[in-house]
Formats: C-alpha cells, structure tokens, sequence
C-alpha cells in the first residue's frame, strides 16, 4: 500500500467505526416491549401473598415496598397500617395494592 493509499483507508476505517457504534448505541438504547407498563420488572400485576414492608403510614392508603418497586396501597380492612410494619398483598385493585399487616413473629407463637 502506497501513501497515496493510506490516508483514504484511514478515512474509510473511522468512517466505518462511527457507523458501527452508532448502530450499538441505537440497538442499546431500543426499549424492551414491557419497558412502558408500570410496576416491579415491568409488569404492573404483583401476585397475591407477596410480602412487603410498608414505607408510609397507610391510614387507610399508603406506600408500600413489594417485589422491589413502591407501590401505592390501602388496608384491605381499613385499619391504619403503621410505617415499616410488615404487609402482605391479598388483592390488587388497578395499580393499587389492598395489603393486611403481618402478624409480628412474637404474636404469632402466641
């Protein structure tokens, strides 16, 4: 190859290597079909039974922290849900968790 030959080659090589990481930054970027519904890895139903904490007051609606995602929530029974209690979900109502506390591990052998 001749000098006359280098430069275009070179020219050519970054031309081509721009395209090629433009093309892996857009691929990268593309989001996934689910990426759009709200909830715990992209899916806006949480089964009932899981288990949670609860990261507000819920008198009787709150936050709770299930499945890895805050969600909003209210107490199935209407009773005031104090923060950081125990919750478990026992149906859901749109993206809205109906939960009951936990009984604590001290009352539970009683």
């Amino acid at each position: 190859m001749t000098t006359d030959q280098v430069l275009p080659a070179a020219a050519i090589a970054v031309v081509l290597i721009l395209v090629i990481v433009g093309v892996v930054r857009i691929v990268r970027r593309r989001r996934g079909a689910n990426e759009d519904t709200f909830g715990a890895g992209g899916t806006n139903i949480v089964p009932p039974g899981s288990r949670g904490i609860a990261k507000t007051d819920l008198a009787p609606s709150g936050v709770v922290l299930v499945v890895g995602e805050q969600w909003t929530a209210r107490s199935g029974s209407g009773a005031e849900i104090a923060s950081g209690q125990r919750v478990r979900v026992v149906a859901q109502d749109g993206l809205t968790l109906i939960v009951e506390a936990e009984p604590d591990a001290a009352r539970a052998g009683e």
